[in-house]
């Protein structure tokens, strides 16, 4: 397709994303704005692609843009690795939480989740996640980490972080060791900056219970990193 005249020069990165039965192309990086004419094109040269939402397994829906953990043979351990410990408990925090790919299995597990997420679409999405899963303790806000965070009175006794490759910062982590929740599990695309983060919160009273590395991206250079932190 990218031989093809048809194919915008001005686009720089694209990703796929399937199911196995469905693709949906997401435009990441471009000099200019993509018309829907493009996408029409794709939708007729593109076999199973959607024009909408790709609706994962029947238990995702995940709009264009929306976040969602790609490796579709992993979703599910990697789930399982960042919620492997014991107990459970009354209040958890889901941040930078997508369409709801950790909150829907934190439910079952807490008495109140909340889910915190800055892309409109994707609260949307899990929205309606959560409410095809049936699940009413589970709310939602629309805010970015750092803005929620500074407005939180009370720790939640358990927090997990997917953060972007940026890492959570220093606004985050301070907040963090300043709530003080008993357990908190990091999901980290980026060593480098997950190094960074693991270093302030170790110094200001944390302890690493467990770290799994989960290979998203085979034969790259991009490790996966679940961190268990404990106070």
């Amino acid at each position: 397709m990218m031989s093809d005249s048809r194919w915008p020069d001005f686009i720089e990165s694209i990703e796929l994303f399937t199911d196995e039965r469905q693709v949906q192309l997401n435009v990441l990086e471009t000099r200019r704005p993509v018309s829907r004419r493009f996408f029409d094109w794709c939708a007729e040269t593109i076999p199973g692609m959607v024009q909408g939402a790709l609706d994962w397994q029947s238990r995702f829906r995940v709009s264009r843009n929306s976040f969602f953990q790609i490796n579709r043979f992993l979703v599910d351990q990697l789930v399982e690795t960042a919620l492997d410990f014991e107990g459970g408990g009354e209040t958890a925090l889901d941040l930078y939480a997508g369409v709801g790919l950790f909150s829907l299995a934190l439910a079952p597990r807490f008495g109140h989740v909340t889910a915190v997420e800055s892309g409109s679409g994707a609260v949307r999405d899990l929205e309606f996640n959560a409410q095809r899963a049936g699940l009413s303790n589970l709310r939602f806000e629309q805010a970015s980490t750092e803005a929620y965070l500074e407005k939180l009175e009370v720790a939640p006794d358990y927090v997990l972080l997917d953060p972007p490759r940026a890492g959570l910062g220093k606004v985050a982590v301070r907040r963090l060791l300043e709530l003080k929740p008993r357990r908190v599990t990091i999901v980290a695309c980026d060593p480098a900056t997950l190094a960074r983060d693991l270093t302030a919160l170790i110094a200001g009273g944390y302890r690493t219970e467990k770290m799994t590395m989960v290979d998203l991206f085979p034969q790259t250079y991009h490790i996966e990193t679940v961190v268990q932190l404990v106070r």
